[in-house]
């Protein structure tokens, strides 16, 4: 199993600064896992960071099609639960 890691940056309202978020996405399509993070987080737009070895989708547990946050510049620490889409 392949897998990416997407970056979103959402602004919340009335806020100068914007939220980062980090997933790590359980597809092998890296144009399906921008979507997938987009439709979660809610965001207009990822970048694509780089690809995931299978081994460490392994570890937090991902199946094919899920995606999880790996990390939140708002939130430490992240309590993971993966998402299936």
């Amino acid at each position: 199993m392949r897998g990416w890691l997407v970056t979103v940056a959402i602004k919340q309202d009335g806020d100068e600064e914007y939220r980062h978020i980090t997933y790590a996405v359980a597809v092998a399509d890296p144009s399906e896992a921008v979507q997938l993070t987009i439709e979660d987080s809610g965001a207009n737009a990822a970048m694509l960071n780089c690809p995931i070895e299978p081994g460490m989708l392994q570890s937090p547990g991902l199946e094919p099609g899920e995606l999880i946050m790996v990390h939140d510049d708002k939130v430490d620490p992240i309590l993971p639960r993966p998402r299936r889409h």
